[in-house]
């Protein structure tokens, strides 16, 4: 069941993120824009799934997504961070910083992708 919100998640992010190409290969904006939603997503399947099959003494050790852990809304939570990351990456780039952007980016990527694998250790 775990596996399966994770995929329609990972759906909804592409479809969301990415636009429809026709003729022109995506942009390295676009592929990192949706990592990010991705990773994020990612995070927060895996976070709620190890805090559901754990017993009571589990909890997020993130205090800012801990009152959402152990509900649907850190979907949406993280789904919010991943946004304010691609935000404010976009407007980095449009200030003329396109490498701090794709700093920001990768950061963030790193960080959910990394917070997922710990949950996913935690859970075995």
């Amino acid at each position: 069941m775990a596996k399966l919100r994770c995929l329609a998640c990972a759906v909804v992010c592409l479809a969301v993120a990415v636009q429809a190409f026709a003729v022109k290969r995506p942009r390295r904006v676009v592929k990192l824009s949706t990592a990010v939603y991705l990773a994020a997503e990612f995070d927060a399947a895996t976070t709620y799934q190890a805090l559901h099959s754990c017993s009571n003494g589990c909890y997020e050790a993130n205090p800012l997504v801990r009152p959402f852990a152990r509900n649907p809304g850190i979907f949406v939570a993280l789904g919010a961070s991943a946004y304010a990351v691609n935000y404010f990456s976009g407007r980095l780039k449009a200030h003329g910083h396109p490498r701090w952007a794709m700093a920001l980016r990768l950061v963030a990527i790193g960080t959910h992708a990394g917070a997922g694998a710990h949950a996913l250790a935690l859970e075995h």
